[in-house]
This record gives structure tokens, C-alpha cells and sequence, in this order.
């Protein structure tokens, strides 16, 4: 009791004296350091980057939003947003109200440029559409103005972007072709170009005369929308009163309600880019966790003698303790600060990626936040302290007496708990995984895998360093059989400190879990979405619009007819596209024309296929949410304004290429107007004889004049359905790639602090006869078994919860359960090659030992 106030008492008097012991020991020590530091750096560097990234992007937009719409007073839009739209009339009549200075109809549509040398002109992510020119004297919103030339007059003049120009390859004078989704493919002639105050990086707007414009891209009685700019001293909410008063039909804005609005909408679509970002960075920090802890461990470990002459000479268990987390802070601070310095360069390095891949991201001065800041700093430094807390414990907990001891004490103490812990989370582990898989709905599935899930790696990284021995002890066996003696040793090594080798191993195993469950998950849509089509489809061609901005462009309407007119071709189906009301709500509405029971293999519920008169035919989802059955009536209005009441004559299992409803020709000509028509999709058989080969060069012949159609067979059209699956794996496994690269780091980290703890020994070895190849031969060993030990663990793991998820997910369409053994395999012989790529400085380390330097020691 006594010694103990006793301690307490002096212990603030040798703080400052540790502090600096500290600080001296980081400084003398300053390869362990750089080696410690790593891993924080990488962590928070990707955190910086990506909240840099999207902070930027999201001023950016905001500056171009800002500018585009800053002389907009107020807004006038139709109720609902896909009816028919805001008649032009309106227009003509809000100018005449008082206060009003000016009103431009909203006047667009999508279209395809083509370049000089006859291919679409790729617009990347950013719009590609056809509008109305309106003087700038005149327009409201965007301020553009010619830069050469002069505005379009006629029909076929077109005024271009002065940078569209350029990269198309053309110039004015030269005529161009412009495919409209109304009227098909158009021959224009450039008689200007110009610039604007929010241009975007791949943005194409063809300026088409306002008369022209409103006959390629409206039913020529309705604008989307209305903007309207306030005489001088009128201010906005006193304009939208006005309008709002005279039209009390429509939805009038202020400018600044409509500048909110679109802010809050790219806030939303910019935080889930920033969630997907920040969440591979903390994966990152995570898997650091894992490098920091077993840094600290060793370290604590070489220092063992040092810490107890430290306690031997007066200083305290929390003194030593504090000492130890004092250098975790400075770790921690050094790296998340070199980590945020990294972040910026990052986030500028994937600016300038998008600029030269020409994606249509608007760029601009990188923006410093202070969430950009603080957070990735106080991540990265509370991780570190963290991750070195029990180290730290254990720096306090060393005994006077240990100082008298010759070479390293064990640090096993204590595995026992953390064996029947970890077993028991496994267990729970896996059982709630499979639990979760019985369940009735998706939503409570996926979260009853998702704890299982967390249990499982938990309890795994728990029970490694007991399956360290055996397991990656007989890796090392058997790997090292070839080398003799030398393999021996280094499979004896692994079980020598089980827990550091399991330390070193998870951050492997977290990461090849990640790859192994996503890679399951991948390669289950993958192959369920290219069974599915596979099923669907009976016919021998599909054909679509080319994707120049996203999904296909429409086609033009009748071009089925042109089709069905080649020779080799049998019958023909298609799918016609517009948007209308249906059930009193705005949705994106289909119309099933051809025999389409003879192309599209579906499997019906109840009626049939086919559309008759005035009938809707709807996916069993639809029908279940909305309780309709066949027989039910379904009030529709037309993009025209039309109504109808049709009557629902069948119900089909889901499909991919249905969609969840159409309806039949008859309806759609009735009620779109035919400027606004479009073919979506076409199905195309062969004739009697005709091979598939013959069919699909027939039919890309006859549409040579419409560079907009592609014409796939099935199989390619398979192919390019699940190539977005492949993209989109492809950066996962590129950001995971991040975790995987520090684990490497923590492997190289571990061996590099092991030579130096472990140089006695190895100049012993070096003294009874062992030359250095058979040293590093023995470092390549123990560096090749522990990355497979944690690889196959990660393996194990990541392809039961992938296996889980996928089961789960069966209502959602993954009925495919795939495994991707080859590329978990090559996965696997790949850790192999890089436990031997890690090992290489270190080895080349211990081999440079030298006998009596190292026994002197």
C-alpha cells in the first residue's frame, strides 16, 4: 500500500525523463519507425484521398450548378415530372406578367454525335443532348454565347461546343451526322461553335434552331419546364408568387429552392461514392490494426531487458506503459499526418486518371475541408493507440529481475482464454451464418450472416495463433522438404511465437476473406444474370443502341420493320419504350410488339404472354406489391395527356428482359405521339436455314445507315450484360488490393523487427556453419508459410460467407451458386509469391549478420 502511494506520488516527477527516453528511442530507431509508420500512412491516405475526392467534386458541381442557374428567378414544372410537360403557351403568357423580364422553355433531348470519322462520339459520364439555341440576351440559367461563327437559323444548322468540335474532328462548314431518337439519323451542317460558363469535360449539346428543336425533341406543344429570370429589384419569392397565382395548375420555384433541391440530390449520389470510398480505407486501417499490434508486441519483446533496468532503476508500471503508448502516439501522428499530405496527392492522381480516361468529370482546385482533415488524423492516431494499448499493458507488467535474464521471454502467456474464445465464436460464427440462410426474408437473412460474419473473423483471428503450429507448421514442412535442413528450421520457427505469426498472418487472411467473398458473390450474379438471358432469350440476334453515356441509346421507332425485311431473318419481337402514368404514378413503360411468346421464353403465373387490346401484362413482383391479379383494371395516362383504362391479362415469373410490365402496341400508338417513340430492344430469329453467322451479318448490313443500332448475337449480348459485373469486381478487387499491400507491408515489418530481435541466434547459426543463401533461403521459408497460412485461412472463410450471402440473396435472382475456384487458386500460389517477395529485404538483412558482431550483441 505504502509502495504504492509511494510510485504514485514520484511518478510525475520522471514523466518528462520517460518522455524523452521515448522520444530518443524513436529516434534511434528510425527504420523501425519508417516500418511502423506504413501502415497508418496507407490507411488514412485512402480515407484523405476519398474525402478529398468527393468534397472537391461536390464543390465543383455546386460552382457549376451555382453559375448555370444564376440569373434563374424562379421555375415552372409540370406536377408530375413524366407527364406531358409545360405548355409553350405558358411561357408566352408568364412574360406578360408583371416582373418578369424573361422565360426560356426547357427544350431537350438525348442524341448521338457522330464523329468525323463516322463513330459515336463519346460523351463518357456526362451528358450528350440536343437543345434548343436561345440567344443569351434572352436565355436564363446557363449563360453560352458563340465563340465562332454564328447561331444556327435553319432546319439543318447545328452550333457545338467549341471543345466537342475539336475532339470530334470537325470544323465549321463541314456537315455532321446527329442521330435524334424521333426522327433517327439526321445530316447537319456546323455553322458555329460555342463556349459556356459550366462546361464539363465531355459534354455534348447540339444547338439546334428553337423551331427545329421543338420538332425533334417535344410533341410540339409542351416544354419540360419553364425558367423564368425577375426584372431588377423583383425579388424571386415575389415572381413565384405571381406566377404561381396565374398558374395555379403547375410547380413554381424559387431559383434558390431549385438550386437547393440539385444540390441535395448530387449531395446524395456524391456521399454513397463517398461511403464505397472511405469504407476500403477503414478496411485498410483495419487490417493495419492488426501490423501496428504485432509491431508493438515485438517491439515490447526485443526491449524486454531494457524496460526492466528501466523499472529496476525507479520507474513505474505506468511510467513504462505510457512510455510505450507515448511512442504509438508519435507513430500514429507521424503517419496520419504524412497519410493526409498522401490523400491529396491521391485524390489529384484519380482527377487527372478520369481527365485523360475523358469521363465527363468537371475538375477543379482540390478542396480542403476539415472533415478531410480531422478525421483521417484522428483515425489513423486513435488506431495506433489503440492497436498498441496491450503491448503497452505488457511494457508495464515487466518485473526488475527480468533484466538479469538472457534472450527473449515468451509472450504466449494468456492463449488458453483466447483458444476456447475463439472456438466458441467460430462456432457461433458459423452456425449463425447458416441460421441466417433458412430465413424468410432477405432483409433479416443478410443481417443474421452479417453478425455471423463478424463473429466468424473475429473468432478466427482468436484461434489462429493455436492452428498456427500445426497448420501453417505443416505448410512450412511441406514446402520446405525440398530444402532439408533448412526448411526444417524454418518450420520450426512458425510455432516458436504463435501469436505473432498469427498476428502477421490475419491481416493476410482479412484480406483474402474480402476477396474470396466478393469473388463468390461476383461470380454468382455474373453467372446467374448470363443463365437467366441465356433462358429468356430464344432468338439468334438482339439488338440495341449503342451506350455512349450509359445505358442504350432508344432506337428509332419502325425500325423493326426494316429488320423483319432482310431475307435471312425470321421473325421479329421488340420492345418499345416511353413514360406515362400508370396507376396514378410516373413510371418508365414498356410495349411488347411481334410474336413475342416465340422469341422471349418466360414462364407464366396466370394468363398469358401476349398482349391483347387495351391489356397490361405485369411481373409476379409487381402484381404481388401492387395485389393486382388478371382482371384487375389499371387507370394509364399517355406521355400526350391520353387516358385509358387497361386491364391486366397476364402475369409472368420475373425477367430481365421484360421488366415489370408493358402493354400492347395498340396502346402505346394511341397514346405517344410518334416523335416521341423508341425501340428499346429487338429479338431476332433466323430463317429457316440461315445460320446465326449469316443472320447477323444480313442484318448488319441493312443497318449500316444506322451506326446507332448494334446487333449482337446472343451470346455477345450476354457477354456485354455481364461485363459491367466484371468492371465493377474489378475495382473491388483493386481497392482490396490496398489491404492486401499493407498486409504484405505488415509480413516485410514482422521478419524485418524478427532479424533484429532474433541476431544472436542467427550468428550463432552463422558461426557453426551456415552461409548466408541457406540464412535467406530460411527467411524466404518462413515469410512463404505464413502468407499461405493466412491466405487459405482467409480462403476458408471468405468462401463460406460468400456462400451464405449468395443463399440469402436467392429471392433477388442469384439462383447461380458460383465459386470461384480458379481464381481462388491462383489467389493462393500468388501469396506464395509474394510471402517470397516480402522476405527479401528482410532476408538479405540477416544474411548481411555477421558471427561475432551478432554473438558480441
Amino acid at each position: 500500500m505504502a509502495g504504492g502511494k509511494h510510485e504514485a506520488r514520484h511518478a510525475p516527477r520522471h514523466s518528462r525523463p520517460m518522455l524523452r527516453v521515448s522520444l530518443r528511442n524513436i529516434a534511434a530507431h528510425k527504420l523501425r519507425l519508417v516500418l511502423s509508420v506504413l501502415a497508418v500512412v496507407l490507411g488514412t491516405a485512402f480515407v484523405t484521398g476519398s474525402l478529398v475526392f468527393t468534397s472537391t467534386l461536390k464543390s465543383t458541381f455546386d460552382g457549376l450548378l451555382e453559375q448555370g442557374t444564376a440569373d434563374l428567378s424562379a421555375m415552372i414544372e409540370p406536377e408530375d415530372p413524366r407527364g406531358a410537360g409545360v405548355p409553350f403557351e405558358v411561357a408566352e403568357r408568364v412574360l406578360e406578367l408583371p416582373g418578369v423580364e424573361a422565360a426560356t422553355p426547357g427544350v431537350s433531348g438525348t442524341v448521338v454525335l457522330f464523329n468525323a470519322d463516322g463513330t459515336p462520339y463519346q460523351s463518357g459520364g456526362a451528358p450528350s443532348e440536343g437543345l434548343a439555341w436561345v440567344d443569351p440576351e434572352h436565355s436564363v440559367g446557363d449563360s453560352s454565347w458563340i465563340v465562332d461563327g454564328r447561331a444556327p437559323a435553319g432546319d439543318d444548322e447545328v452550333v457545338l461546343p467549341t471543345t466537342v468540335l475539336e475532339s470530334a474532328g470537325l470544323a465549321i462548314g463541314d456537315t455532321a451526322q446527329v442521330y435524334t431518337t424521333g426522327q433517327g439519323m439526321l445530316d447537319v451542317r456546323i455553322v458555329g461553335s460555342y463556349a459556356s460558363d459550366t462546361d464539363i469535360g465531355g459534354y455534348v449539346g447540339v444547338g439546334f434552331s428553337e423551331d427545329r428543336a421543338r420538332a425533334l425533341f417535344t410533341d410540339g406543344e409542351n416544354a419540360s419546364d419553364v425558367s423564368v429570370r425577375a426584372e431588377p429589384g423583383v425579388s424571386q419569392e415575389q415572381v413565384r408568387d405571381t406566377i404561381a397565382a396565374e398558374f395555379p395548375d403547375y410547380t413554381v420555384s424559387t431559383g434558390d429552392e431549385v438550386r437547393e433541391r440539385l444540390s441535395q440530390q448530387l449531395s446524395t449520389l456524391l456521399d454513397f461514392v463517398n461511403y464505397f470510398f472511405v469504407a476500403f480505407g477503414l478496411i485498410a486501417l483495419l487490417v493495419g490494426t492488426f501490423i501496428i499490434y504485432n509491431t508493438f508486441s515485438m517491439l515490447v519483446a526485443q526491449r524486454l531487458r531494457e524496460l526492466a533496468l528501466l523499472r529496476a532503476i525507479g520507474a513505474s508500471r505506468g511510467q513504462l506503459t505510457r512510455s510505450v503508448m507515448a511512442e504509438a502516439a508519435v507513430t500514429g501522428l507521424v503517419g496520419s499526418a504524412i497519410g493526409v499530405v498522401a490523400g491529396f496527392g491521391l485524390a489529384q492522381l484519380i482527377f487527372l486518371v478520369l481527365e485523360a480516361l475523358d469521363l465527363g468529370i468537371p475538375s477543379g482546385a482540390l478542396s480542403l475541408t476539415p472533415m478531410s482533415v480531422i478525421t483521417p488524423l484522428v483515425l489513423g492516431f486513435v488506431v495506433t493507440v489503440f492497436s498498441a494499448w496491450a503491448p503497452a499493458r505488457r511494457a508495464g507488467r515487466v518485473a526488475p529481475v527480468q533484466g538479469m535474464r538472457v534472450g527473449s521471454v515468451s509472450t504466449e502467456a494468456g492463449g488458453a482464454w483466447r483458444t476456447y474464445v475463439g472456438v466458441l465464436a467460430v462456432v457461433s460464427g458459423l452456425a449463425l451464418a447458416l441460421i441466417g440462410t433458412w430465413h424468410d426474408t432477405t432483409r433479416d437473412g443478410a443481417i443474421t450472416v452479417g453478425v455471423g460474419a463478424a463473429a466468424l473473423i473475429v473468432g478466427s483471428f482468436l484461434v489462429m495463433p493455436a492452428l498456427a503450429k500445426p497448420i501453417a507448421g505443416g505448410i512450412g514442412r511441406v514446402i520446405g522438404a525440398p530444402f532439408g535442413a533448412v526448411g526444417k528450421l524454418a518450420a520450426t520457427n512458425a510455432g516458436r511465437n504463435t501469436r505473432r505469426t498469427a498476428a502477421t498472418a490475419f491481416a493476410l487472411t482479412l484480406g483474402l476473406t474480402l476477396v474470396a467473398a466478393f469473388g463468390t458473390l461476383g461470380a454468382t450474379t455474373k453467372e446467374s444474370v448470363s443463365g437467366v438471358i441465356d433462358q429468356d432469350i430464344n432468338s439468334e440476334l438482339v439488338i440495341q443502341g449503342v451506350a455512349s453515356q450509359g445505358p442504350p441509346t432508344p432506337l428509332p421507332g419502325g425500325i423493326q420493320d426494316r429488320v423483319a425485311s432482310v431475307e435471312e431473318v425470321g421473325d421479329v419481337a421488340w420492345l418499345a419504350f416511353s413514360f406515362a402514368q400508370v396507376a396514378g404514378e410516373p413510371q418508365a413503360l414498356a410495349a411488347a410488339g411481334g410474336p413475342l411468346e416465340e422469341m422471349i421464353d418466360a414462364t407464366m403465373v396466370d394468363g398469358s404472354l401476349v398482349p391483347g387490346p387495351d391489356s397490361l401484362v405485369v411481373s409476379r413482383t409487381v402484381a404481388r406489391d401492387r395485389g393486382w391479379t388478371v382482371g384487375a383494371s389499371v387507370p394509364l395516362v399517355g406521355p400526350d395527356g391520353g387516358e385509358s383504362t387497361l386491364r391486366v391479362t397476364g402475369v409472368y415469373e420475373d425477367s430481365q428482359i421484360l421488366g415489370p410490365f408493358y402493354t400492347g402496341m395498340d396502346v402505346y400508338e394511341r397514346l405517344v405521339p410518334e416523335n416521341l417513340r423508341s425501340t428499346f430492344i429487338m429479338l431476332a430469329s433466323a430463317a429457316d436455314g440461315v445460320g446465326a453467322d449469316e443472320v447477323l451479318t444480313a442484318v448488319t448490313d441493312e443497318l449500316t445507315d444506322i451506326p446507332i443500332a448494334m446487333v449482337q448475337s446472343k451470346q455477345q449480348y450476354i457477354d456485354a450484360q455481364t461485363g459491367g459485373i466484371d468492371q465493377l469486381l474489378s475495382i473491388i478487387y483493386a481497392l482490396l488490393g490496398l489491404a492486401l499491400v499493407i498486409a504484405v507491408l505488415g509480413i516485410v515489418n514482422t521478419l524485418a523487427l524478427s532479424v533484429i530481435e532474433r541476431r544472436t541466434e542467427i550468428g550463432m547459426l552463422r558461426a557453426v556453419g551456415m552461409q548466408r543463401s541457406q540464412i535467406r533461403r530460411t527467411i524466404n521459408l518462413e515469410s512463404t508459410q505464413i502468407a499461405v497460412f493466412g491466405a487459405l485461412i482467409g480462403a476458408a472463410v471468405g468462401v463460406y460467407l460468400g456462400w451464405a450471402f449468395v443463399t440469402v440473396l436467392a429471392d433477388s435472382g442469384l439462383t447461380e451458386t458460383t465459386i470461384p475456384w480458379g481464381s481462388i487458386g491462383i489467389v493462393l500460389l500468388s501469396s506464395a509469391v509474394v510471402g517470397v517477395l516480402a522476405s527479401l529485404w528482410p532476408a538479405h538483412r540477416a544474411a548481411q549478420t555477421g558471427p561475432l558482431e551478432a554473438i558480441a550483441d
